[in-house]
């Protein structure tokens, strides 16, 4: 049986674990070892909260302090891995009763190892009787909303401005072997990439890409250059729709609206760009993408984050030529300085610090 390990990246949201962490040990196949990374002001909450569940569950509960950074914070967990797979849930990321065992599954049918990452399957509601009036948070209204209407947003936006990432993603899929006939039967289907809250991989494949810490602290789209990566060692990708999980976003924002803007229009562009894939119409494709960002966030700039985001974007879209004209040797020096031109005011990111494993 095909054995897996639990890397969770946190920064100050021990109430988002105090959720969480009790659902991924009540399932009925269980981790090696659940690893909390944290890179929080205060790791005394979340070392209480584990030291609760150390006396209710045989799984091994490890606790690193950590710098900032959730590419930074999941490698780290992952050099502690000596599992099959490894998944990497958000700390606000809330597991239905059986969804373990039914994502592991795909890997143990797996016998070839053709599939690099399986990704639960995500669902508007959480599981049940966990938020009750004494959760310990309560997800905002507008996200809510966001969520019952994903879906259908995400469809229409794809058909008028297809994501760049995804286009490429299409085109290392293609030079994959056909998909054996058993993923069907077990309500399994091929994608593009796996979105961060439900994600699991292979740990050698995952492994041999890593996530990208150039990304910086937020490290938007980190996911979707993982994905790439595995897909680009022609491993494939899947969702198991047996497996479903809740992404009960934490209310706290994890970065400005500025930095936010510019990583969803600069990082897109850059995953791309490391890919090797972008020609010509590509290229376009990335450019159309960032006027679409635009237009987006121009509709809805109504608070200082929002008109925040927009200045961020616009700041980003002016550089893009840049990057696109990069050589590969130089992509990442030149990505790196264009984040800096972006934001001349932001702080010089800490150089990374060895982590201290505290239990």
């Amino acid at each position: 049986m095909t054995t897996y390990s639990t890397v969770v990246a946190t920064r100050n949201r021990a109430a988002a674990l105090a959720l969480s962490l009790p659902l991924q040990l009540a399932q009925s196949r269980l981790p090696e070892q659940i690893l909390v990374v944290d890179s929080s002001d205060d790791p005394t909450p979340n070392q209480d909260l584990m030291a609760r569940l150390r006396p209710t569950t045989r799984v091994a509960l490890r606790h690193i302090v950590a710098p900032a950074g959730s590419s930074l914070q999941r490698n780290i967990g992952l050099a502690q891995v000596d599992s099959d797979v490894t998944f990497f849930p958000d700390d606000d990321s809330l597991v239905h009763p059986g969804t373990m065992d039914a994502l592991m599954q795909v890997y143990d049918r797996d016998a070839d190892g053709r599939i690099g990452g399986v990704g639960g399957h995500g669902v508007a509601r959480a599981p049940e009787g966990v938020l009750s009036a004494q959760a310990p948070y309560a997800m905002r209204r507008s996200d809510r909303l966001k969520a019952r209407v994903a879906s259908q947003r995400l469809r229409a936006e794809e058909w008028l401005f297809p994501d760049p990432i995804k286009l490429i993603a299409h085109q290392m899929m293609r030079r994959l072997p056909a998909a054996e006939p058993w993923l069907a039967d077990q309500q399994v289907t091929r994608v593009e990439f796996i979105t961060g809250y439900r994600m699991s991989f292979r740990t050698e494949a995952i492994r041999k890409v890593r996530f990208n810490e150039f990304l910086g602290r937020y490290a938007l789209l980190e996911d979707a250059d993982a994905c790439l990566g595995v897909l680009g060692g022609g491993l494939a990708l899947v969702t198991a729709h047996t497996a479903p999980i809740y992404h009960h976003k934490s209310p706290e924002r994890r970065t400005n609206g500025h930095q936010f803007g510019m990583m969803h229009v600069l990082n897109r562009a850059y995953i791309a760009c490391r890919t090797g894939f972008v020609d010509d119409r590509l290229r376009g494709s990335i450019k159309r993408h960032a006027r679409f960002k635009i237009m987006q966030y121009s509709l809805g700039a109504a608070s200082p984050f929002e008109r925040e985001r927009l200045a961020g974007a616009k700041a980003a879209a002016r550089l893009l030529d840049r990057l696109l004209d990069a050589a590969p040797a130089t992509l990442d020096a030149t990505y790196l300085s264009l984040r800096a031109a972006c934001e001349p005011t932001a702080q010089r990111a800490e150089e990374p610090r060895k982590a201290i494993l505290t239990s």
